[in-house]
């Protein structure tokens, strides 16, 4: 019995040291460094308002990711990325050390990947380049990016498979586990999308829905940071669920793209409140247009049109109406460091609900998400944005 234990130990500590032997594995240090100046017409009611800019075009961060060869196609991964201030050196988020994203698992050639932790959704893994941001680089991407067309969401204590491409085809879902004892739906975040990439043709599709675990209060709590901080959406903290439904399409002809956008976002109520009592959606639909003279320079141009359901119920007068206007020129002088600048302009009509969700408010202007936090105090809102960037 000894002899047999011991040749069995023996073989699997050869094993191990055969796998370890031939595995190879990499751990990468990155991050991208992005500052620039604001200026807006309106910020909560200051004229003119000008201030510095961090992470106008892409989020300052820094990260590391790792992978491991397990052989036949099969590696395990991780990354950990954080976002910050430049120009304080404050971190992102004061109580998540990796706010962007935090994520470990497995990845094979053949069958896919399958990850777990703080991840996000598929929006920004499959649609982001595609929507919006192609034309305007944020600016216009609907108003206070209220359908993650620019990247705002991250899912906590997630699990998510892509699978690999097929033909152009990738799919991709996520659920996220919302933690409430007792209760699987309460907290809870589920996703799912699909991409078509082949030639000068892309498609695209994804479902998100994600349930308030605090609902009737004017925080969100939950799985996700669902609802943008915007003077469009605040009201919605006390919704029961959100969800929403994005598709994208883009066609290729030399160096021009044109694209296609559209997004419907719907909150729930809880039925408790006195004046949102009833399901609330709001319809987008934008057209983009790209052209890239030589391979360093992008320019582009988009338009988007956002139309929401009245809180008050009686007087459909009062639906929320908003129209998005923008534009970017992006400049790479090396694979690394590039300069660019952005341009939007935005009208709103209608009414929202007030932050507390206790009565109504003059639907104003959030452009994109760049003003998310900087909205304005009139029905028009104008937002330029001029930096540079650097990848490591």
């Amino acid at each position: 019995m000894k002899k047999t234990l011991l040749a069995a130990t023996t073989g699997f500590v050869l094993a191990g040291a055969s796998l370890t032997a031939h595995a190879q594995s990499s751990v990468t240090l990155y991050g991208i460094l992005d500052a620039g100046m604001n200026y807006y017409s309106n910020s909560h009611g200051t004229q003119g308002h000008v201030n510095f800019g961090s992470g106008g075009y892409y989020g300052d961060r820094w990260g590391m990711k790792g992978n491991e060869d397990l052989g036949a196609g099969l590696s395990a991964i991780f990354q950990v990325e954080n976002g910050f201030d430049i120009g304080s050196g404050k971190l992102g988020s004061s109580s998540t050390e990796f706010n962007r994203q935090a994520f470990m698992g497995l990845q094979s050639t053949q069958y896919g990947k399958l990850t777990f932790g703080r991840q996000y959704e598929p929006t920004t893994d499959l649609l982001e380049g595609h929507g919006p941001d192609m034309g305007s680089g944020g600016i216009a991407t609907y108003p206070g990016d209220l359908s993650d067309y620019d990247n705002n969401i991250r899912v906590n204590n997630s699990v998510k498979y892509r699978s690999v491409t097929y033909k152009g085809l990738t799919g991709e879902v996520m659920y996220g586990f919302g933690g409430t004892a007792g209760s699987m739906n309460s907290g809870s975040t589920a996703a799912a999308g699909v991409s078509y990439d082949q030639g000068p043709i892309f498609l695209g599709a994804v479902y998100f829905r994600s349930v308030n675990a605090t609902p009737n209060t004017t925080a969100w709590s939950g799985t996700s940071n669902a609802i943008p901080s915007s003077s469009l959406l605040n009201g919605f903290n006390t919704a029961r669920s959100m969800q929403f439904a994005n598709a994208v399409a883009t066609y290729t002809f030399g160096n021009v793209t044109a694209g296609l956008n559209y997004a419907y976002t719907q909150y729930r109520p809880t039925g408790a409140l006195s004046v949102f009592t009833h399901p609330i959606a709001f319809n987008s639909v934008g057209a983009e247009l790209q052209y890239m003279p030589i391979p360093a320079l992008a320019l582009g141009v988009g338009y988007t049109y956002t139309i929401g359901q009245s809180v008050d119920a009686s007087s459909q007068a009062s639906k929320p109406q908003v129209h998005e206007v923008g534009g970017k020129a992006i400049y790479n002088i090396s694979k690394r460091t590039g300069f660019y600048t952005f341009a939007g302009w935005s009208h709103s009509s209608g009414t929202t609900l007030n932050a507390s969700a206790t009565g109504l408010i003059a639907a104003t202007p959030t452009l994109g998400d760049t003003a998310t936090g900087a909205w304005s105090s009139s029905r028009s809102q104008a937002v330029v944005q001029i930096g540079m960037f650097s990848q490591f």
